[in-house]
């Protein structure tokens, strides 16, 4: 019992370590490249120059593990039908998958690099915006959360219309990705420490 707490704290604080990361690395970077302009250009530009290339790439390898295990964890915890739990885990598998090789894969590699981006962006939109359709078969305010961070992380990709960059989308995207996972980790924590009490 005491190995299954302790995994689960290791987990939980990797987790937070990673999605504090995907949130500071762009704005690290950003400090360390101060002539960067996410109107004229993508994030991914902090991959291919110095002194942003390992910082940058790093941590989206260390947000693609945190993001599987964040939602594997909560697929597991809140769906209980067989079912749709393989169906939104395939989907979040392939999502992670794609943010793994976006940060492998650099811009210098344009199509590629475009395709995993893409990749990604649209599993990981369809994973959340599911995720929350199956819950509100059972809990109609849990799962209209997700579906609204969903249908907003969608509606953020017009930002690339007013912009010749997708940066500013970039931006707002991670926003978007890093307060759904954290609401869902509260969550989840809470819900623990509420079956703790309960037992004891």
């Amino acid at each position: 019992m005491n190995s299954i707490k302790r995994l689960k704290r290791i987990r939980r604080a990797y987790v937070i370590f990673s999605l504090f990361l995907g949130i500071a690395s762009p704005l690290l970077c950003w400090y360390l490249i101060p002539e960067f302009n996410p109107v004229t250009k993508p994030l991914s530009y902090f991959g291919v120059v110095e002194p942003t290339h390992w910082l940058w790439n790093t941590s989206l390898l260390f947000v693609a593990v945190a993001l599987y295990i964040n939602g594997r964890t909560s697929i597991k915890s809140s769906i209980m039908k067989q079912r749709p739990r393989k169906h939104l885990t395939g989907i979040l598998l392939i999502a992670s998958s794609s943010l793994f090789l976006t940060s492998v894969i650099s811009m210098n590699y344009d199509l590629a690099h475009r395709l995993s981006a893409l990749g990604f962006f649209l599993s990981y939109n369809l994973f959340v915006f599911l995720f929350g359709f199956v819950r509100t078969l059972k809990y109609v305010r849990n799962g209209l959360f997700s579906i609204t961070i969903g249908s907003i992380m969608l509606l953020s990709s017009l930002l690339v219309l007013p912009f010749p960059s997708y940066g500013v989308f970039e931006l707002v995207y991670i926003v978007l990705v890093a307060s759904w996972n954290i609401v869902l980790l509260r969550k989840r924590a809470q819900r623990d420490r509420s079956q703790i009490l309960y037992k004891q």
